[in-house]
Parts: structure tokens; C-alpha cells; sequence
């Protein structure tokens, strides 16, 4: 055998060792099976930003500061991406050639600023009166960032807008809707949305209704209610020319708040997805639209004021702790969780589907399970939920503890640790049968 041949023979080797070495690792990156800990304690929200080549990082808000976890072989790598100099809201995230963009809003609705990789870009308010509603980021065909904002002014008038910002900074702006249309009594949330053409839509919610709209002034109204008003940021997706939208629709006279999805294809689709909850996040598979929500039992139900007990929903699977955000990927999905230990990282090869039950006498089922453990957590709003038990599953997955007695209003919380993926499922029943609450999506 010639040399030449020979050293061919081990490069070609060396070569396909590093290729299987690379693929390996990428399937541990993508499968931890684990929690991963982004960060050891509570945050004021978090996206998770996917870059080309598998690249994740989790963005997270610090009061003024944004901070930027990128997952390594090592770990998790943080450092500060930028400060705000006050306390913000996380409207999005996003990858581009010059590093991770961020878009934040002032709490107070008097800011929106991006931050492209490189500077900060602040958006005009008009006047002193006017204020920022929820926005939205995008990245269309050519890698420009999209900027889809509303400004909301005292008379109830709102101005919709995209902003393209080009790789030196440069903002280049367009009226969506004019005259102050649409009139509204709430802030309006925006997301810009680019179909698989090309075109740009930006949905907009307001009081009493959501829109599709173009940019060459049309708009297709998916949802309007006389009774809800639309809360929070509005979510948007696009898959080939269909439009999917979400978001929180508080129903004052009626009870708690639901997450409502649209759907824009040849006609439009809409209702109620998920009651009794407030929404984390969508995402759009081959497979169709999934939602993550957070439902909460509220204090009134401890006999307390101020926050209540929460838990996550996922795909329709009850996860322990706050859902942050979700997201698909090619390789599957990835959750961020903000739990009583911190902020957690979890990788699955696709959507959760394990499904917690637990019931008012402290009996429940962990579908799909045929062993293990489960915990039973006790829990209230005023104080740190204290572990009860650990409770074997019977060969069905089913498990069961006498209930305690309690001379306090008292949650449960079942968590099960998928052995798979570390992902936390979870159910939590409240201290009466009219605050109980299981995680399973209605439809």
C-alpha cells in the first residue's frame, strides 16, 4: 500500500471518529436526562434563544440586567449581555450574525429598547402620555431583525408598527395601522410573524379582539369576546402560509383567565385552548401548534392575599415549578422551568407526555410509569413547601398515602421525575375541591 493511500486510509479514520465523537455529543447536549441548573435562583423571566448548529443559551432578566446562559460540553456558560439601568420585561430573544438580540420593555410600559448583539436602539414614544404594549421579535429571510410594537395613549388610541433593523443599526419603520386604530382600553401586545414566502404579518391583540394584519392595511380578526380581555404578550407562529397565534384572556365577571389559540390558514380557527391559565409559550411542529401554560390556585382559596400556588402545563403534562419557556427543535424539545431550586434546563426527543393525576384524598397515577417513586409536596403561598412523602408506584403507576389531617388550607403537589429526560411531572390539588387543579389540557 502507498503512503499516500495509507495516510488517506487514517485521516479518512481519524475523520469518521470525529464525526462519531461529534454526533455523541451532540446526542448527550440535546438528552441530558437530567435537570441542568442555569441559575441558582428566582429570575424575573427567561427565554430560551436557538442558534445555527445546535447552539442553546438561555436568556434570563436580573431586574435591569439581561444575562445570556450558552450550554457547553462543560456546562453552562453566563455572563451579562446587557443592563437596562431599570427593571425590564423579556419580549424576546433571538440569534443573529453579532450575538444574541434582546428586546425589553420597561414594566411601566415607558421603554422599549433592542438590544441587536452590538447596541442598544430605542424606539420612540411619540409623546410622554404614550406607552409601549407588549412587543414582539422576528427575524426574517434576509437576517434582519423585525420590531412588531403598538403605542397606546390615554384617549384609548393605538398606533401598530414594525421597525426592520439592518445590520449597522439602522431602523427603517412603517405604519401598520393609522388614525389610531384600533381603539382600545388596555395596552395592545404585538408579534411579528414571517411566512414560509417571506411575507410579514404582525398579530395584534387589544380590548376586545385580535387581528392578523398585513402590511398593505388589511386584517383578518381571529377572536373577539364581549366578556375577555386580552392580557400579556400574544405569542406567533407561522407554518408555510397558516398563521397560529396565542395568548391570556382574562374574563373578569366570569372567573379565571384562559389561553385562547388562533389558527389563520383559508379560514380562521379560534377558541379557548387551556382554562383556567395563563400562557408560557407556543410553538409549531410538524405535528401542529403545542401551548405551555402556567395555572395557578389562588391565595383567596388559602384564605390569603397576594400570589397563589402554581404549576406548569406542557403539550397537555403537568410539570412542577413555573414554565419559563418552550420551544421545538429538530431534535425535539427544550423547557425552561424557574423551580424552588432555580432555574432548570430540560431536553426531550419529544413532546412531554407522561401525565400526573392526583386526587383530593391523596390517590393519583403516573401514566405510562411501571415503577419508581413519586413525592407528595404540602404547600402554601406564605411558606417554603415542605415534602410529605415518598411514595412507591405500583406496577400501573398508581399511588396512594392517607391524607394528613390539617388545621390550615393546604395544596399537594405530586412530582415525578421522568428517569428519560429529568423532566419534573407534576399535579397539584388545592386545599378544596372547588381550587383543585389536574394537569391535563382541556380540549
Amino acid at each position: 500500500m502507498r503512503l499516500s493511500a495509507l495516510h488517506g486510509k487514517r485521516r479518512y479514520v481519524k475523520l469518521a471518529w470525529i464525526a462519531l465523537l461529534a454526533t455523541a455529543l451532540a446526542a448527550a447536549l440535546a438528552s441530558p436526562g437530567r435537570a441542568e441548573l442555569v441559575y441558582g435562583g428566582q429570575v424575573d423571566g427567561a427565554r430560551v434563544a436557538l442558534g445555527a448548529g445546535g447552539r442553546t443559551s438561555v436568556v434570563y432578566v436580573l431586574g435591569p440586567r439581561v444575562v445570556a446562559a450558552t450550554r457547553t460540553a462543560e456546562g453552562w456558560a453566563s455572563g451579562t449581555l446587557v443592563s437596562f439601568g431599570s427593571a425590564v420585561e423579556l419580549d424576546g430573544v433571538a440569534w443573529t450574525p453579532r450575538g444574541i438580540a434582546v428586546l425589553a420593555r420597561a414594566r411601566d410600559g415607558s421603554r422599549l429598547v433592542l438590544w441587536d448583539g452590538k447596541r442598544r436602539i430605542a424606539f420612540r414614544r411619540d409623546s410622554k402620555q404614550a406607552l409601549f404594549g407588549p412587543a414582539g421579535l422576528a427575524v426574517d429571510e434576509q437576517g434582519r431583525l423585525l420590531v412588531g410594537y403598538a403605542l397606546w395613549f390615554p384617549s384609548r388610541k393605538s398606533f401598530l408598527r414594525l421597525a426592520r433593523i439592518a445590520s449597522d443599526g439602522k431602523v427603517s419603520s412603517r405604519a401598520v395601522t393609522k388614525e389610531g386604530f384600533p381603539n382600545s382600553r388596555t395596552l395592545p401586545a404585538a408579534a411579528p410573524v414571517v411566512l414560509a414566502s417571506g411575507e410579514v404579518r404582525v398579530v395584534e391583540t387589544f380590548l376586545p379582539a385580535a387581528i392578523n394584519w398585513g402590511l398593505t392595511g388589511w386584517g383578518k380578526l381571529l377572536f373577539s369576546s364581549a366578556l375577555g380581555v386580552p392580557t400579556g404578550a400574544v405569542a406567533a407562529a407561522a407554518a408555510g402560509s397558516t398563521v397560529y397565534a396565542a395568548w391570556t384572556e382574562a374574563f373578569p365577571t366570569l372567573g379565571p383567565p384562559a389561553v385562547v389559540l388562533a389558527t389563520h390558514a383559508d379560514r380562521v380557527r379560534s377558541g379557548v385552548e387551556i382554562e383556567n391559565a395563563a400562557l408560557a409559550a407556543l410553538v409549531v411542529t410538524s405535528a401542529g401548534p403545542e401551548l405551555a401554560a402556567n395555572r395557578c390556585i389562588p391565595a383567596a382559596a388559602f384564605g390569603l392575599e397576594g400570589n397563589g400556588v402554581c404549576g406548569g402545563l406542557v403539550s397537555g403534562a403537568g410539570v412542577d415549578g413555573i414554565v419559563a419557556d418552550y420551544e421545538a427543535t429538530a431534535t425535539g424539545r427544550q423547557l425552561v422551568v424557574q423551580t424552588p431550586v432555580g432555574l432548570e434546563w430540560f431536553a426531550s426527543a419529544a413532546a412531554p407526555q407522561p401525565r400526573v393525576t392526583l386526587n383530593g384524598d391523596l390517590t393519583g397515577r403516573v401514566e405510562g410509569a411501571t415503577g419508581g417513586t413519586i413525592t407528595i409536596y404540602r404547600e402554601r403561598p406564605d411558606a417554603p413547601r415542605t415534602p410529605l412523602a415518598v411514595v412507591p408506584l405500583a406496577a400501573d403507576g398508581s399511588f396512594s398515602i392517607p391524607a394528613p389531617a390539617s388545621p390550615l388550607a393546604t395544596a399537594y403537589r405530586a412530582v415525578y421525575a421522568d428517569p428519560a429526560t429529568g423532566i419534573p411531572y407534576a399535579a397539584l390539588v388545592g386545599p378544596s375541591p372547588r381550587t383543585s387543579s389536574r394537569a391535563s389540557l382541556p380540549r
